[in-house]
């Protein structure tokens, strides 16, 4: 009896999908396997992206040794959000989402493909890599509100802060080893052959794009099949800015975007005055700032996945604290004349910054319809554009009166308005549970 037991087939445990090796649980949304999916290919698309950027940036800078040109090559990247994001959203909310999303990954292989052809026929054309690069900023931004109007009908809602954190772990990661790549390899590879390396990686996130069943988004479709005499594409832009309108918690997020973008990260337009002029170092200085940032961003993210994502009950106010500390933190960094302090601020900046990243979406997620989610994302992804606007303000005033007084300056200023969104929209700071 015992041999006949010792020799009997042993029956093999099946594999739990939502645990690493077998045994480890895998952490918040990843548990959910289309969200798992998208995050790998998320992944992909910007590691690609961040190397496509660095490599760009190079190309000009080789080209023209001109700040103003270099600095044309980012407006070119993030000038189309305006535009991109309201009509992705739209987008977002009238075709199937997962099939926006590889429709535009793979106009961002096409792109990169074109950069290589450009590049290796016509030599550094300014005007033809501005044009490309807006292009592609089209298809980043117009994705946007897809992805993440998506993972509002992907995760349960306890979940939805712990999604919007994994993908602000993807672009962090992304932005910290992108460039380390593409600086490694720029001595040994050409331009072209390295957009010909982003076109094969923005090709693997096509692939785990079509690995994501269409399905996924099958009751958002549900949705909108229901709606009868589907409005068009300019009316429901703006159906989408009305709902925005008619709700405070909304109104409000837009408006601590606005002041956020354009006030409380001022000091990273002038990271490169203070590296050389301020701290007296040089591109050694200037790569420790901007890691310093990353690593705060990345930590920041790691930890809203891992301890703070559900234990917030109000992320209106979660967003109203990161942001108030982001302005109070440029202040000492906007006086700092010495290297540790400089680094250690940078790092804290980072971490209020993925805090107010995270909960500006999450907001927005929670308060809209679920009809219109998409085109609400893509109203947010308008606000960006205070960000280059800020680095315009800061550059003048840092002209006229110093960086120090700049950067001060700004984060005063931006703190007062805080204050004032604060008081003019008790809504935000009260808990939030998803809108109907």
């Amino acid at each position: 009896m015992t041999q006949q037991a010792a020799t009997m087939p042993v029956a093999a445990q099946p594999i739990d999908p939502t645990r690493l090796f077998g045994r480890i649980a895998m952490p918040g949304a990843l548990q959910i396997a289309p969200f798992r999916q998208i995050w790998g290919a998320l992944l992909l698309i910007h590691l690609s992206r961040w190397v496509e950027i660095t490599v760009v940036g190079w190309v000009i800078v080789e080209a023209t040794w001109s700040p103003f040109l270099v600095s044309l090559g980012v407006f070119a990247r993030l000038a189309p959000f305006v535009v991109a994001g309201p009509v992705g959203g739209a987008m977002a909310d009238r075709v199937n989402q997962v099939w926006f999303i590889r429709a535009t990954t793979m106009g961002r292989v096409a792109i990169a493909a074109l950069l290589a052809f450009a590049l290796f026929s016509f030599g550094s054309n300014l005007w033809m890599i501005y044009s490309l690069t807006a292009i592609g900023g089209l298809f980043a931004s117009a994705v946007i509100p897809a992805l993440r109007a998506l993972y509002a009908d992907l995760v349960p809602e306890r979940e939805l802060t712990s999604a919007l954190g994994f993908e602000a772990i993807a672009f962090t990661v992304s932005l910290i080893v992108g460039p380390i790549i593409a600086g490694a390899l720029l001595p040994f590879l050409d331009a072209p052959i390295m957009f010909v390396g982003t076109t094969i990686a923005y090709s693997l996130a096509v692939l785990a794009m079509f690995s994501v069943p269409a399905g996924a988004a099958e009751k958002v479709d549900r949705a909108r099949d229901d709606q009868s005499g589907r409005p068009g594409l300019l009316e429901s832009i703006v159906e989408g800015f009305r709902v925005a309108r008619s709700r405070p918690a909304i109104v409000a997020v837009f408006a601590v975007i606005i002041t956020a973008e354009g006030f409380a990260f001022t000091f990273l337009h002038l990271i490169p005055i203070f590296a050389t002029e301020v701290l007296g170092g040089g591109p050694g200085t200037l790569g420790a700032l901007w890691s310093a940032q990353g690593a705060g961003e990345l930590a920041g993210s790691m930890l809203i996945v891992a301890w703070f994502g559900k234990r917030i009950a109000s992320p209106g106010k979660a967003l109203l604290i990161a942001v108030s500390v982001s302005m109070l933190i440029g202040i000492p960094l906007g006086l700092s004349s010495a290297l540790p302090l400089t680094l250690f601020l940078l790092f804290s900046l980072g971490v209020s910054a993925s805090m107010f990243g995270v909960m500006q979406s999450n907001v927005i997620l929670l308060s809209a319809p679920a009809k219109v989610r998409g085109r609400l994302i893509g109203i947010q992804t308008m606000f960006l554009i205070a960000f280059p606007v800020g680095a315009v303000m800061v550059g003048a005033v840092a002209s006229v009166f110093g960086p120090h007084a700049a950067v001060v300056g700004m984060s005063i200023t931006g703190a007062l308005l805080m204050g004032a969104v604060a008081l003019k929209f008790p809504r935000l700071r009260e808990r939030m549970t998803a809108s109907e």
